[in-house]
């Protein structure tokens, strides 16, 4: 990936409506090579586009990270519901004495609460909680 690629990804994270014309300016290229490049990004380098959400401004106040062990025996079925839980932002698997770590979103912390009450009920886990105080920086990097 050369340098203007590399710039062109920083502007396509700016998580704003892309400007070809704008971008093509800042970077000194012609519009239809940039529009070029940001297809050739697209197929390469791009696994989705989507948008980053203010949940606050959406009335869900209640923003954790949880780090969750599971016997071996039930991380399938353990994977299967975090991912069919409308709740559940983001799911990663860990290499850790955990096996995933997940971002959950809920409207206030009682919420958090019962459902976290609920996934302990049906799976024996061990969790550790953290709450997201304030999102400080959020898909920066850029190799």
């Amino acid at each position: 990936m050369n340098t203007n690629e590399k710039e062109i990804i920083k502007h396509l994270r700016h998580g704003k409506r892309v400007n070809i014309s704008q971008i093509a300016r800042e970077l000194k290229m012609p519009i239809t090579t940039v529009a070029d490049r940001i297809r050739k990004i697209e197929r390469s380098h791009i696994t989705k586009r989507s948008s980053l959400l203010d949940y606050s401004s959406m009335g869900y106040n209640s923003n954790h990270m949880i780090a969750i062990k599971v016997k071996s025996g039930s991380k399938d079925a353990l994977l299967q519901s975090l991912m069919s839980n409308n709740n559940v932002n983001s799911v990663y698997r860990i290499n850790s004495d955990y096996h995933f770590f997940v971002e959950v979103v809920f409207r206030n912390n009682f919420e958090f609460i019962t459902w976290l009450d609920m996934l302990k009920s049906i799976s024996q886990v061990d969790i550790t909680s953290f709450q997201v105080l304030k999102v400080e920086e959020k898909e920066k990097f850029v190799p």
